[in-house]
């Protein structure tokens, strides 16, 4: 009888642990992948920013009249893209 209880005692405390470990690691799981989303979307959205920024520049040395290699040599963009504006 004593075995019994100690083997549905210890199997409970297994389960009990096994769903505070479950819920527990999930947590911390979504809260790194959440700080891992955050980071990336930053890094990204700089990326395209300076991108962005670099094609504004090349239009006003464009309005200013300057040559295109003179552009893409000071902006770093691609004479695809110098066409594209």
């Amino acid at each position: 009888v004593q075995n019994d209880v100690l083997d549905t005692a210890r199997e409970e405390g297994r389960d009990e642990g096994f769903a505070e470990g479950r819920t527990e690691g999930l947590a911390e799981g979504r809260a790194e992948g959440r700080a891992e989303g955050r980071a990336e979307g930053r890094v990204e959205g700089r990326v395209e920013g300076r991108a962005e920024e670099k094609l504004e520049i090349a239009k006003k040395m464009l309005a200013l009249g300057l040559p295109d290699e003179a552009i893409m040599q000071s902006t770093g963009i691609s004479p695809e893209q110098l066409q594209s504006l």
